[in-house]
């Protein structure tokens, strides 16, 4: 009976985070982070206390020994993409993570386990915060942010003028705004890479937030991506 309850309460408070924080790790009051169950239906994973531990010890050191321990990662272009577009994705019971010696993205599946998912969680919870970092996902704030700036850039009055309309509120925000865009092809395609500039500075300052010094690879070259990360004050303009 007990074991029921515990339950019970840990998938209350998920659905609490995934309403408002757009999270779907699977937690409750004792565990950070559930890796999986024991056969008599008890929890295991990253206990609270651990996680906050990591995470203080984490920040201590960044700032006592300041860069010279941050990590270097090397992505190639075609990985960063991916990793750009997993932080904009998000799915229910889904939860990515990034491990950041390989550069490797890996997905649990937080519902209906199977062996390969068990032994996946296994590892993430020995390497979780040291080399399994959670890809967080982009909050809806964080969405309507980048369509109230974007709506600002376009030259067209009465398309802007339709965009802000939709933004004033109603049901399917996200979707309206991108089906009164498409009306025309160009600036639809220009909000996309939009919203893909602004999600690869959010990923910077997450792998930054981390310890992760990040440089990509062209297969030629390697350069440091942090120079070139895009500012929240950017405009595009039509030629």
């Amino acid at each position: 009976m007990r074991s029921k309850k515990k339950k019970k309460k840990k998938k209350r408070k998920k659905s609490i985070l995934s309403d408002h924080e757009f999270v779907s790790i699977e937690q409750d009051d004792q565990f950070y982070f559930i890796a999986g169950y024991t056969e008599g239906g008890a929890p295991y994973g990253v206990m609270w206390e651990e996680y906050e531990a990591q995470s203080a010890l984490a920040l201590e050191n960044r700032i006592s020994e300041g860069e010279s321990q941050m990590k270097e990662l090397i992505l190639s272009e075609h990985q960063l993409k991916d990793l750009i577009e997993t932080y904009d994705m998000y799915m229910d019971g889904i939860e990515h993570f990034l491990n950041i010696d390989t550069g490797e993205i890996v997905m649990l599946n937080s519902f209906d386990k199977d062996d390969e998912d068990e032994a996946l969680s296994e590892a993430i919870e020995e390497g979780f915060n040291e080399i399994y970092f959670r890809i967080p996902s982009r909050e809806s704030h964080g969405g309507y942010m980048d369509m109230e700036d974007f709506a600002d850039t376009v030259p067209n009055e009465k398309l802007r003028a339709k965009l802000f309309n939709v933004l004033s509120g109603g049901k399917k925000i996200f979707r309206r705004f991108k089906d009164t865009l498409s009306s025309d092809a160009r600036e639809l395609d220009r909000y996309y890479k939009f919203v893909e500039s602004r999600n690869k500075e959010r990923v910077l300052d997450w792998l930054e937030s981390i310890n992760v010094n990040l440089k990509v690879s062209d297969g030629n070259d390697i350069r440091r991506t942090s120079l070139d990360k895009p500012t929240t004050e950017t405009r595009f303009k039509q030629d």
